[in-house]
């Protein structure tokens, strides 16, 4: 089903303008996460904080070559009731145009209800910096699931993989099914930074 949905949007392809020691060989590295809510009531908003557990595991796509490794990166907000994982892998189906995929995947019980759409991926220095958005196509599986493809023109890719690799920061925004907008800033420091090294090396 996620592949069929994405392959359909794919032709209307737009392009979006003290830490622990560094995971390896699928041991788990806790960073920060930070939600960011919209609030009518408040102008600058609401703020929860949390935590994400990064991993590297190996690539279960038979597509892949042997050896491939995927990121998984387990996010929770408990005063939100969020639960949310990102699965970011390199892509091998020629029939989608794009270098990565990234999955998000966010467990039932979300303090807000249903989010109506994941926007894209930014990349920036800090917590507080402005993001720099990753030229993507986000696709909306269903209530729970959304898939994210970074392009695959190489100017576009070649771009994107600098982002990835040297922001310390990544942005996740989103709308709710009630209208009200979201970020989910998650942590990716030095500390996990061989991960994506290894995956966006290529």
């Amino acid at each position: 089903m996620m592949r069929s949905l994405f392959l359909a949007a794919a032709l209307v392809w737009t392009i979006a303008a003290p830490g622990p020691a560094a995971a390896r060989d699928g041991l788990a590295t806790t960073m920060r996460a930070v939600l960011y809510e919209e609030d009518l009531s408040n102008p600058r908003g609401n703020r929860a904080e949390g935590r994400i557990i990064w991993r590297i595991e190996p690539t279960t796509d038979a597509s892949a070559p042997s050896g491939d490794v995927t990121i998984r990166g387990s996010v929770e907000i408990p005063s939100r009731n969020l639960r949310l994982t990102l699965v970011i892998r390199r892509n091998f189906d020629s029939a989608l145009p794009a270098t990565h995929t990234v999955q998000i995947d966010v467990a039932p019980g979300l303090a807000t209800g249903n989010i109506k759409q994941v926007m894209g991926l930014l990349m920036k220095a800090s917590e507080q910096a402005r993001g720099a958005p990753l030229a993507a196509l986000s696709v909306k599986v269903d209530d729970t699931h959304f898939l994210i493809g970074l392009s695959a023109l190489p100017k576009d890719a070649s771009n994107n993989s600098l982002l990835v690799r040297s922001r310390a920061w990544m942005d996740i925004p989103m709308v709710y099914a009630t209208q009200r907008r979201a970020i989910l800033a998650v942590e990716k420091n030095g500390d996990v930074l061989p991960m994506f090294n290894t995956v966006f090396a290529h």
